[in-house]
């Protein structure tokens, strides 16, 4: 791609591959929910909870394995050279294969003093397996992230869920309990790396020059350097409480986690696109800072009252369905997730526009923050109430954030509360419908039909006459990208 976009284009294409990933992610996001939904059904919450706690030990490899050259690659104005791409290539399968050495030998230590069995091996076995999968496909997705072509990545995506989610199902019902988890991810693995390098014209070489990766150092290792405090303040503390609130309590804390996690994913969507388009954008404030507000308007137009729903119909679909009142303990913390992804929303977009622009050190210094506070009140909330305690937590620590909003105004010239006050007011005044609803209905699936019909439309219909603007703009981008497709 050439590195002389220009701002018409840079626009079309990232509000093209905002499209394409939003389309991906809610494929993604109904084959998932479907499929975690029945898992839950069958298997019971420790079973959920350890196959949560493996997932969350292996992902932390992740961080430790390109330290943050492919974000460089991706970030890098220029476009990186054949040598680059191979030099990165070589570097990461160094890290990785190290990194996979380490966790093994810890692993099995583990596995000896804890006296576990063929279920926790085969698990880990399986994540090990997509870890290194996963690191084979990292340079294909630069080149098309750098292209801003997202189709093909959310083609594969795609796939991929329905093969993990329609496998696990499958051998869960045949009563593989949680080894239908290990075998789903070897198959789902295998079959994304096969597509990717099909559809794509990079094949790797082990080939390494320090010269061609000196440059990349600069941003990939001040990058990487938050992504390790991120380490200790997500995956690291979170092993720490699955230490203290058990199997069984992550196995809820990670249920309760699940629903207000699906909002996101549209942010996602945006991140994905956002972080190359601000980096394109980083010579031209103006339109950086334009750019960064209708992307700050975009998320909270769909994820305040996305949650807002989810929080209101949540214990409703758990009474309904039979079997499934095992989580009725989760719904509490289901709500201060809601809370927490409710800021989350807003923050990430503005640490990820920092880090487009390279200003790397800011973003580290609210990372350090956040590690500190995460480990203070983490541990000594979940000591005194358990997986409650976790939750109440996560707000605690999110709240924060409120000082990476007032840097986005000096740094950007936005007001953040400004942008998002409709998108709040909408929320809370669909919150107390809701609520109305329910102690008004006895019955409960009257409840949710009420909600999910007019939830949304009271919250248009304010947003119309709140902010018209940003609502009409959406409307006619998506639009106008449907009639090209």
């Amino acid at each position: 791609m050439s590195s002389n976009l220009d701002v018409n284009s840079i626009k079309d294409k990232s509000t093209s591959g905002v499209l394409f990933l939003t389309i991906r992610n809610i494929g993604i996001q109904s084959v998932s929910v479907l499929g975690y939904f029945i898992l839950t059904i069958i298997l019971g919450t420790s079973e959920v909870g350890l196959f949560a706690i493996v997932a969350e030990s292996i992902s932390i490899l992740g961080y430790f394995s390109d330290i943050g050259l492919a974000a460089a690659l991706i970030q890098k104005k220029e476009t990186p050279s054949k040598k680059e791409f191979d030099s990165t290539f070589t570097f990461q399968q160094l890290l990785v294969t190290i990194g996979l050495v380490v966790v093994s030998l810890v692993f099995f230590n583990i596995y000896q003093q804890k006296s576990y069995g063929t279920k926790e091996l085969f698990i880990f076995i399986s994540l090990c397996f997509s870890f290194f999968v996963g690191s084979l496909k990292t340079i294909p997705s630069v080149i098309l992230e750098r292209e801003l072509d997202f189709k093909l990545l959310s083609t594969v995506d795609i796939i991929e869920n329905i093969i993990f989610y329609s496998i696990a199902v499958l051998f869960a019902f045949l009563g593989f309990s949680t080894n239908s988890y290990a075998i789903a991810v070897f198959i789902r693995s295998l079959i994304g790396l096969i597509i990717i390098y099909k559809k794509t014209s990079y094949r790797p070489q082990l080939n390494f020059s320090f010269t061609s990766l000196k440059q990349l150092f600069k941003f990939g290792i001040p990058y990487q350097a938050n992504s390790f405090i991120a380490v200790a303040k997500d995956k690291i503390s979170n092993l720490f409480v699955a230490a203290i609130i058990g199997r069984e309590g992550f196995g809820i804390l990670s249920w309760s986690q699940k629903g207000p996690r699906i909002p996101l994913s549209f942010m996602d969507s945006i991140m994905k696109v956002s972080f190359p388009v601000f980096s394109r954008l980083q010579h031209d404030p103006e339109n950086l800072r334009r750019s960064l507000t209708r992307t700050l308007s975009v998320i909270s137009l769909i994820i305040f009252p996305a949650l807002t729903i989810i929080s209101l119909v949540s214990s409703n679909l758990i009474y309904l369905i039979p079997k499934y009142s095992k989580w009725s303990p989760a719904i509490i913390p289901l709500y201060l997730f809601c809370l927490n992804n409710l800021i989350a929303a807003v923050t990430t977009p503005l640490t990820n526009s920092f880090n487009a622009v390279g200003k790397i050190t800011l973003t580290s210094k609210f990372m350090i923050m956040w590690t500190v506070l995460t480990w203070i009140f983490y541990p000594l909330l979940s000591f005194r109430y358990g997986y409650l305690g976790t939750a109440i937590a996560s707000v605690v620590v999110s709240s924060s954030s409120i000082i990476v909003w007032y840097y986005a105004h000096k740094v950007f010239n936005i007001n953040v509360f400004k942008i998002i006050t409709p998108y709040l007011l909408g929320s809370l005044i669909i919150l107390f419908l809701g609520i109305l609803f329910k102690i008004i209905i006895n019955q409960l699936l009257v409840q949710i039909i009420l909600i999910l019909l007019f939830c949304p439309l009271f919250y248009f219909v304010f947003i119309y006459f709140a902010d018209r603007h940003n609502l009409l703009w959406l409307y006619t981008q998506i639009q106008t990208r449907l009639k090209q497709k």
